[in-house]
């Protein structure tokens, strides 16, 4: 409309008028309007509070469509759903149901309870050679989510690790608070103690709400006086269950677009987290707590994610006690993106670097060193392909993925240096 509205007014300027004789016409001067194309916009400027942060600010289609979908859909229905008991059953009856996906034939999960908690352990017939142990605890906000929906990444952890993956089923919504999950995680802890392989290579990791219970069980093992994790690895951690917090590290320096979390409700959900009567032992937050933490620690965030600040400010505390501490900052994600494995290649990249960052913790350096250059570029070891097409001298594992029904398999091809 608007083009067209200038091109009317240009053309009025230059017609001549209607009684115009012919011969005047023919001194018509010839007038040319140049358009300016507006440049291409400069990307926002990467802003960060813990300066020692890397930071990935390329995105890949897939990631993007991703953001885009969970915003249109997701973040609504989060919105809009009620947090009753009977609506918290139904969200972990369609998580179980929609968890039924690919998976992988070279691993074989084994289900036993340790300290009297459901897990189920894993290891892949292919990567390096460890003798690491990943306590794998889930994200889902403490109602949602469990071993089926991350199923796929533990499997990815035990491929890139060459450790055994031991994924915890504990206590959530309605069935119990905060406090229920905190018990069974420390208690799946204090058993895997017990009976690893070498108790001084237990490396806990979370998402979102698991990596809450990650940090809660450092800090509780430091109370209880039991052996400290050889590493934590928290994707998008939930640090703090007190939106309103006031802290001095914790600063905002982003505008939260959350994909799909919306921050009207973490207030409401937050009364289910911690309900009258309820005491969590240690403090109610990991964030206040730092000073418990000693553990070398890997912490993925994403830049406009409504948890990031408090990822940054955990990194600021611990690095200012000497604890390492790697922080990795990814632009265009979504909250908890390396649980997806199967849909964006940042998630691979990501496990890569807090595989790699275990092994160094646990004393076994990494193989393969991880192409950090993903800030940049978007390099893709494992990729889909029709046909291999690889030369005498390369190692090929050739893993297959496998889905019911009928026969649809998905090769990947990971080329070993």
């Amino acid at each position: 409309m608007f083009w067209r509205r200038l091109r009317d007014r240009i053309v009025d300027l230059v017609r001549p008028p209607v009684d115009e004789p012919a011969s005047s016409q023919q001194s018509r001067r010839r007038v040319r309007i140049t358009v300016p194309v507006p440049l291409r916009q400069r990307p926002r400027e990467f802003r960060v509070v813990h300066e020692e942060a890397v930071i990935h600010e390329e995105t890949s289609l897939r990631a993007r469509i991703l953001g885009r979908t969970a915003r249109l859909v997701f973040k609504p229905l989060l919105n809009l759903a009620p947090l009753n008991d009977r609506s918290l059953t139904l969200m972990r009856s369609l998580d179980a149901r929609a968890a039924k996906g690919p998976r992988s034939r070279f691993v074989e999960p084994v289900a036993f309870e340790l300290g009297g908690v459901h897990v189920e352990s894993m290891t892949h017939r292919y990567g390096p050679t460890s003798a690491m142990t990943v306590l794998y605890l889930h994200g889902g906000g403490f109602f949602s989510c469990g071993i089926e929906t991350h199923r796929r990444i533990c499997e990815r952890l035990a491929l890139y690790t060459g450790g055994t993956v031991v994924s915890v089923e504990y206590t959530q919504l309605p069935d119990g608070p905060v406090a229920a999950s905190v018990a069974d995680a420390i208690a799946a802890y204090e058993g895997l103690l017990e009976i690893a392989e070498d108790p001084t290579k237990i490396v806990v990791a979370g998402d979102s709400a698991g990596g809450y219970l990650t940090m809660k069980v450092a800090e509780l093992a430091t109370r209880r006086g039991l052996q400290q994790p050889a590493a934590l690895l928290g994707f998008s951690p939930l640090l703090s269950l007190d939106p309103d917090h006031e802290k001095e590290q914790v600063k905002r320096v982003t505008r939260v677009r959350d994909a799909y979390l919306p921050m009207r409700r973490v207030g409401l959900i937050r009364e289910r987290w911690l309900p009258e009567g309820s005491q969590i032992e240690g403090e109610d937050s990991p964030l206040d707590a730092a000073d418990h933490i000693d553990s070398p620690t890997f912490l993925v965030g994403v830049e406009d994610e409504m948890l990031r600040p408090e990822i940054e400010a955990m990194a600021l505390l611990l690095s200012e006690r000497g604890v390492p501490v790697e922080t990795h900052l990814w632009r265009g994600q979504v909250h908890a993106f390396p649980v997806m494995v199967d849909a964006i290649p940042e998630s691979r990249e990501a496990l890569r670097l807090a595989a790699d960052f275990a092994r160094r913790a646990v004393g076994e350096a990494a193989e393969r060193a991880s192409d950090d250059s993903g800030r940049h570029e978007e390099p893709l070891e494992g990729e889909v392909v029709e046909e291999p097409t690889t030369s005498a001298d390369d190692e090929v594992i050739d893993v297959e993925l496998e889905t019911s029904g009928r026969d649809r398999r998905r090769r990947w091809f990971f080329q070993a240096s």
